[in-house]
């Protein structure tokens, strides 16, 4: 398998490991705080990756901003509006909203990286943002509770940190191997989150009274969604262009939908399907993007 193919696989893989987290996370609140697993989700990968230091890059001076911009774009925002998010809204939302990061990734382009936009890349975004907007304003058209808008709106918020997170790891990873990105990376966030769950952690005995679902989510967050996704992540955008990659964002739904239906009773509502079918449609006219597809990218 060429390593572009291999890139393919891992990227896929990758997304099948985020879409699954956001019903696996919204599940394991009930023992333990959202920025507290936030917190874990980070620092664990980095006590992993830590006894073997000594064999990572060594960080050049100019890089070392852009690694706090990764941290805090890529993981500290970006997971931590997701996770706060989830306390208030369905977790199905997520993945479809993170799955307009292709829009945001073109909007960031125009604006940081001067790109021009087409006429057509315009008018998907515009359908794009129309579908978000369908299930961001779910709750207020159907009555439903305002903790519902605001739980979508982060949701929103976490898919624009990530986009730009995205942007700025493509000037990385061109010169850093993966376990240098993956540890600095977490390093950045688990440093800037350790203020907000500290006093849970030096005053009350979480870790004590955790039952098997705290304990999943725990791991699930700190082996297999951060250390092992990113892993292949970072790898797989070293052979593949970053304003490709994020169409590999329409598996997480997927996923999502299949674990959260018997885990936690969400199913999709009218609204949401025709919001999703917004999203990819717009995505679809911005980009011609039907040829892109991940299957066609390993299999072709």
């Amino acid at each position: 398998m060429s390593r572009y193919k291999k890139a393919v696989l891992f990227l896929i893989l990758a997304n099948i490991i985020w879409g699954a987290g956001s019903p696996i996370f919204k599940w394991s609140f009930q023992d333990i705080s959202p920025l507290t697993l936030a917190f874990l989700r980070f620092c664990i990968p980095v006590l992993v990756l830590l006894p073997f230091f000594k064999h990572f890059q060594s960080i050049r001076i100019r890089d070392a901003f852009f690694f706090v911009l990764l941290g805090l774009f890529n993981c500290t925002i970006n997971i931590g509006l997701y996770f706060i998010g989830l306390q208030y809204t369905s977790s199905i939302n997520q993945p479809i909203i993170g799955s307009a990061g292709p829009i945001f990734v073109i909007i960031g382009s125009v604006f940081f990286l001067k790109d021009k936009a087409k006429r057509k890349v315009l008018l998907g975004n515009l359908i794009g943002l129309t579908g978000v907007l369908f299930i961001v304003l779910e709750p207020l058209m159907m009555n439903h509770h305002y903790s519902s808008f605001l739980g979508n709106t982060l949701f929103v918020l976490s898919t624009i940190s990530g986009s730009l997170g995205t942007l700025v790891s493509k000037r990385l990873t061109s010169r850093y191997n993966t376990p240098t990105l993956i540890f600095w990376t977490f390093f950045v966030a688990a440093i800037s989150l350790l203020p907000v769950p500290f006093e849970e952690i030096s005053h009350h005995t979480f870790l004590l009274n955790l039952n098997m679902q705290g304990i999943i989510g725990i791991l699930f967050g700190g082996l297999f969604s951060s250390l092992i996704a990113y892993g292949l992540f970072f790898w797989g955008l070293r052979y593949i262009k970053a304003s490709e990659t994020s169409v590999f964002s329409y598996i997480d739904p997927v996923a999502a939908i299949l674990i959260a239906a018997p885990l936690l009773h969400e199913y999709p509502t009218p609204i949401f399907v025709v919001g999703s079918l917004l999203v990819f449609f717009g995505i679809y006219v911005a980009e011609g993007r039907l040829h892109w597809h991940p299957l066609h990218k390993l299999l072709g």
